[in-house]
């Protein structure tokens, strides 16, 4: 039950999320639909993985806060290095369904 609600949330969002940029750019629906499934694909993509170049943005700035010359008392703490991982959640079949379906509309309607 609960992959169906994010399924329906994630393709709500999709939806809503292509609507308005169809009407901000004064475009139809079917343009921007290809482009909002794949910013939705890679979006989904990193939000749910962990040891990317986020994390090494994020221990990278904790290790350098450790030689800041203002400190009283100096503390050296070692980030373990985290594994590239990545889970693949209801939301993002569901992007990738959204994208591969748009793309074969949008490749229809504009080429055959």
């Amino acid at each position: 039950m609960g992959r169906i609600i994010w399924w329906v949330i994630t393709i709500g969002l999709i939806l809503f999320a292509n609507w308005g940029i169809a009407k901000l750019f004064n475009n139809d629906f079917l343009d921007w639909s290809f482009l909002t499934g794949l910013a939705a694909v890679v979006l989904v993509k990193f939000f749910n993985s962990s040891g990317g170049m986020a994390s090494e943005f994020a221990n990278a700035r904790l290790q350098s806060g450790n030689e800041d010359n203002d400190l009283q008392v100096e503390v050296w703490t070692r980030i373990e290095k985290i594994e590239r991982r990545f889970k693949a959640t209801p939301s993002f079949y569901v992007a990738i369904g959204y994208t591969l379906v748009s793309g074969i509309i949008t490749f229809i309607y504009y080429f055959i």
